[in-house]
C-alpha cells in the first residue's frame, strides 16, 4: 500500500508541477534561514566543549567599577591578580589556580631571525599551572615541564605554521615585543598543542611563560589585573563554594582597607558592594561580563526565523487548501470504491513529506552555499558537512522536518480524507463553508507578520538614519589613532611631518576606552565621575566642541595643575554654570581643588546604545598617559595618505622590528553602527521573503474562493453584473482581512519595535509613519493580488459555468 500511495503522490505532484514548485519554494526559504540559525545556535554553545575535562573548570569573577563602560559595579573577569593565591590557599575543592593576562591588545610582534616581525593578536602570558587547569593535547613536547620554566612558550598547530611554515618548531627561539618600545625578550618553543575541535572563549595562538605571573605586586594597595581560572574536583558543592569565595573575598578586602587606613564601610555604599564569583567554564562565552550574551543579540533573530518558518508552512497550508477542490472528485471516487480514511491521510501526508524532504535538501545545499556570507555577517567560522555536531544537527533537522511535515500537510490532509462523497459527487463540495473561519485566519495570521516586519524596517530606517545623521560631538573625519604609547620624542617628530596638525593622547577615543571613575566633592555633596587624561591637543585634535569657555593650552601654566574642562553631562550633573567653579579630589588621602576652565558638548566614543558618561577631561604634562594606547593624529586635509607614508617612516626608525598600527577614527565610528546595520539588513531580507509568501498564499485563497463562488459569478454576469462590479465584489472580503490583519499587527509591531528602540541611548521617538506605510502598502498589494485573480473569473464566459445545470 505504502508504495501505491508513494506512487500516486509522485504522479499527483508532476500533474501538478506548479503547485510544488511554489509549495516546495515557500518551504525552501523557511528551512534555509531556520537551518543557518540552527547552525548558529549549535556553533555557541560548542564553546569550551572540546575536552570532557572543561566541566571542571571556572572562571573567576570580581565586581567591580574599573574599566566599565558606564562606571558602575560589574561582574568582570579582570580580577586583582592576588586572588588566585588567596583562592588556593582557602578554598580546599580547587586543586589549582592560574592566572592569565591577555598580552597587549594592539598586537604582540614575533621576529623569528632576521625576518620581517609578525604581529599576533592572540598571545596569551601564563603561569606554570596553566596546563595542570587546561587539558590540551600535546603534540610535542611534555605538558608537565612545558611552561615550568621562564621564557618559554608553547604554539599551536595554527600558529606553528604561521610563524615557522611547518609544525617541527620544538626548541626553536622566537624573540617577542610586547609593545612598540619593548626591547623584546627571546623565547625557546617547548611545546606544540593541537588546535581544540570547537571554539573555546579564552583562545590563543600561543602561551608564554616569562616568570612574571609566579610574583604578586607587594603591599596593600598596589594591584596587577589578570584572569583566574581554578580547576575543581569532580565533585563539588557549588552553592557552597560560592559562598566560601564569597566570604574570603571579603575578608581580604577588610584586611586591605584596614592596612591603607581607609574606611570599608565608607567605600562600599549604596549600590556599591564587595563580590567575588565563580563561573563554569563552559557559560562563560555566553555570559560576557560586560556586554549582551550571544542569546540576547539572537533573540530578535530568532524570532524573526521562526515567524518565517510559520508563514512558509501558512503558505503550503493556503496552497494545499485551494488544491483540495480539484483533488475532492478523486477522494470521492475512491471513498466509493472502499478506500479507508486513514488511506487516505497517509496518502495527502506522504505527499506533504516529498514536498518537505525536497524543500529540505534544497535547503540544505543552499545552506552551504550562503555559510560564508553568513558567516562573514556574524564574524563566525561554518561548515555544514564538517561540523563537529554533524550528527547532532542531523537529529535536529529530522525534528524539523517532521513537525514541518506534520504542520504543513496534517490539515489539508485531514480536510481532504474527511470530504463526503455525495457532496462530491453532487458538485456541491467545493461549494462549501467548511474550513472557511480556518482559511481566513491563516491569511490574517500571514499579515499580521508580514505588516510587522513592514513596520519594523520604518522604525529601524528611520531610527538608523537618525544615529547616522546625528552630530558625534567630535570630528571622526581625517583623524587616526595609532595604537601605541605616548612618546614625546615620537610625537615631535610626527609634528613636523607636513599634513600633521595636532599630535596628541587620551584614555577616551572610540575603539578604545579606559573609563575610571573617580569621587569628587562639590558643595559638600560626593559624585562619581569619569575621568579622562589627556595631552595639551588631545581635545582640539578630536575635534570637540567648545560650549563654554576654553580648552587646555599651553599658555596656561596651570592647565597642567588645577585645570579640568568638563563635558556637558557631567556640568548638569553639578547643577550646571560650571565654568569658573571649584570642586575637591581626594588622593591617597591628600585633598586637591581644582578649577573648571571650559564645557565641551557630549562626544560619542562608544556608540550609541550607550549613554555619555558625566566626564572630567584633566590635562597632563608629559602626556601621563604612556598606558592609553592611543597616539592621535588629525590631519590638514582629507588627502592625507601620503602623510601617513612619512609617519610609518619614522616610526620605522624609531620602532623597527614593531609594525605600525592604526584605525581611522571614521572607521571605528562606522564599526560601532555595524551591528545595528546587520539587523536591520536581515529583517529587510525577512521581510521581503515574508510579504511575497504572503502574497502567494493571498492569491491562493483568491484562486479557492473564486473557484467556490464560479457559479454565483455566473448568475450574477447574467443578471447583469460588470466585470468591475464582480472584481469588487471579490476584493472586499479580502481587504476587510487584510485590514483587520493591520489592527492586530499595530500593537505587536509598537511593543516589538519600542523594546528594539529602548536598546539604544539615544534614540527617536516612535513614528507613525511606518504604520500608515505597512497599512497603505498592505492593502495596495493585496488589492492588485486578488483582482489579478478575480479578473480572470470576472471574465470567464458563464455558460461553461451553467451549462451542467
Amino acid at each position: 500500500m505504502f508504495k501505491l500511495n508513494l506512487k500516486i503522490a509522485f504522479r499527483n505532484l508532476l500533474k501538478n508541477r506548479g503547485y510544488a514548485v511554489v509549495n516546495v519554494l515557500g518551504l525552501v526559504f523557511g528551512l534555509t534561514s531556520f537551518l543557518l540559525l540552527l547552525m548558529y545556535i549549535n556553533h555557541e554553545q560548542d564553546y569550551d566543549r572540546w575536552d570532557s575535562g572543561l566541566s571542571n573548570v571556572y572562571q573567576v569573577r570580581e565586581r567591580h567599577d574599573f574599566f566599565s563602560p558606564d562606571g558602575k559595579q560589574h561582574w568582570q573577569y579582570g580580577i586583582d591578580s592576588k586572588i588566585a593565591g588567596l583562592l588556593k590557599k582557602s578554598i580546599p575543592q580547587f586543586r589549582q589556580v592560574t592566572k592569565v593576562s591577555v598580552l597587549w591588545r594592539n598586537g604582540t610582534a614575533i621576529k623569528i631571525g632576521q625576518s620581517e616581525p609578525i604581529l599576533m593578536n592572540d598571545l596569551l602570558e601564563v603561569d606554570s599551572l596553566f596546563f595542570k587547569v587546561f587539558p590540551y593535547k600535546f603534540l610535542k613536547g611534555v605538558q608537565k615541564t612545558a611552561v615550568s620554566e621562564p621564557n618559554t612558550m608553547v604554539l599551536k598547530e595554527s600558529a606553528a605554521k604561521k610563524l615557522f611554515g611547518t609544525l617541527d618548531v620544538l626548541g626553536k627561539h622566537v624573540k617577542v615585543l610586547r609593545w612598540s618600545s619593548d626591547e623584546g625578550k627571546t623565547y625557546q618553543v617547548k611545546g606544540l598543542i593541537a588546535d581544540p575541535s570547537t571554539p573555546e572563549s579564552l583562545s590563543f595562538g600561543a602561551v608564554l611563560h616569562s616568570g612574571e605571573r609566579e610574583k604578586d605586586p607587594e603591599g596593600p594597595g598596589s594591584t596587577n589585573y589578570c584572569q583566574v581560572y581554578a580547576l575543581a574536583g569532580d565533585q563539588i558543592d557549588t552553592t557552597a563554594v560560592a559562598k566560601a569565595v564569597q566570604k574570603t573575598y571579603i575578608d581580604y578586602k577588610k584586611s586591605t582597607f584596614a592596612a591603607l587606613k581607609t574606611s570599608y564601610d565608607d567605600y562600599y555604599k549604596g549600590e556599591m558592594f564587595p563580590g567575588l564569583k565563580v563561573v563554569p567554564l563552559q557559560q562563560v562565552h555566553a555570559d560576557p561580563p560586560l556586554s549582551k550574551s550571544w542569546l540576547e543579540k539572537v533573540k530578535p533573530i530568532i524570532g524573526l526565523t521562526v515567524f518565517l518558518l510559520l508563514v512558509s508552512v501558512i503558505n503550503f497550508v493556503n496552497l494545499a487548501t485551494v488544491q483540495s477542490v480539484q483533488r475532492a472528485k478523486e477522494v470521492g471516487v475512491k471513498k466509493v470504491l472502499g478506500a479507508y480514511k486513514r488511506s487516505l491521510l497517509m496518502q495527502f501526508l506522504l505527499e506533504a513529506a516529498i514536498l518537505s524532504s525536497v524543500a529540505l535538501v534544497i535547503s540544505i545545499a543552499l545552506t552551504e552555499l550562503l555559510l560564508p556570507v553568513f558567516g562573514r555577517h556574524f564574524e563566525i567560522e561554518m561548515t555544514f558537512w564538517n561540523n563537529s555536531r554533524l550528527w547532532s544537527l542531523m537529529i535536529q533537522l529530522g525534528a524539523v522536518f517532521v513537525v514541518v511535515t506534520l504542520l504543513s500537510g496534517f490539515y489539508p490532509a485531514l480536510v481532504l480524507s474527511n470530504c463526503n462523497p455525495v457532496d462530491v459527487l453532487k458538485g456541491t463540495y467545493e461549494r462549501g463553508l467548511k474550513g472557511v473561519a480556518l482559511r481566513n485566519g491563516l491569511l490574517v495570521l500571514q499579515f499580521v507578520i508580514a505588516v510587522t516586519f513592514i513596520i519594523g524596517i520604518g522604525v529601524m530606517f528611520l531610527q538608523s538614519s537618525y544615529v547616522a545623521h546625528k552630530n558625534p560631538g567630535f570630528e571622526p573625519d581625517r583623524l587616526i589613532n595609532i595604537k601605541t604609547s605616548y612618546q614625546e620624542d615620537l610625537a615631535e617628530k610626527i609634528r613636523r611631518v607636513p599634513g600633521v596638525k595636532y599630535v596628541a593622547t587620551t584614555t577616551q577615543v572610540m575603539g578604545n576606552v579606559f573609563n575610571v571613575p573617580r569621587e569628587i566633592t562639590y558643595k559638600s555633596k560626593d559624585y562619581k565621575l569619569n575621568t579622562v587624561t589627556v595631552t595639551m591637543d588631545a581635545l582640539q585634535a578630536l575635534g570637540t566642541q567648545l560650549v563654554v569657555g576654553r580648552l587646555f593650552s599651553r599658555a596656561y601654566a596651570q592647565d597642567t595643575l588645577n585645570a579640568v574642562v568638563l563635558n556637558e553631562a557631567a556640568a548638569k550633573l553639578l547643577g550646571g554654570h560650571m565654568l569658573g567653579q571649584q570642586y575637591v579630589l581626594k588622593d591617597e588621602g591628600e585633598k586637591h581643588t581644582f578649577q573648571v576652565v571650559g564645557i565641551i558638548k557630549d562626544y560619542h566614543n562608544e556608540g550609541f546604545d550607550k549613554e555619555i558618561l558625566p566626564t572630567i577631561y584633566k590635562a597632563s604634562s608629559r602626556g601621563g598617559t604612556s598606558s592609553t594606547n592611543n597616539l592621535l593624529i588629525r590631519f590638514e586635509n582629507e588627502n592625507y595618505q601620503q602623510t601617513i607614508s612619512l609617519i610609518e617612516a619614522e616610526w620605522k626608525k624609531k620602532y623597527p622590528d614593531y609594525p605600525m598600527v592604526y584605525t581611522a577614527a571614521e572607521s571605528a565610528f562606522q564599526d560601532a553602527l555595524k551591528a545595528d546595520r546587520r539587523f536591520i539588513e536581515m529583517v529587510t531580507v525577512f521581510s521581503f521573503i515574508s510579504v511575497a509568501l504572503s502574497l502567494l498564499g493571498l492569491f491562493a485563497l483568491a484562486a479557492f474562493v473564486s473557484k467556490r463562488r464560479t457559479k454565483e459569478i455566473a448568475i450574477r454576469k447574467i443578471l447583469g453584473a460588470s466585470d468591475l462590479q464582480i472584481i469588487r465584489m471579490l476584493n472586499r472580503s479580502f481587504l476587510i482581512l487584510v485590514l483587520f490583519a493591520n489592527v492586530i499587527s499595530w500593537p505587536i509591531a509598537y511593543v516589538l519595535t519600542n523594546k528594539w528602540l529602548s536598546g539604544f541611548a539615544y534614540r527617536i521617538d516612535m513614528p507613525v509613519f511606518p504604520f500608515i506605510l505597512a497599512t497603505l502598502l498592505s492593502l495596495t498589494v493585496a488589492l492588485l493580488t486578488v483582482s489579478l485573480q478575480a479578473k480572470k473569473a470576472a471574465v470567464s464566459d458563464p455558460v461553461n459555468a451553467l451549462k451542467y445545470e
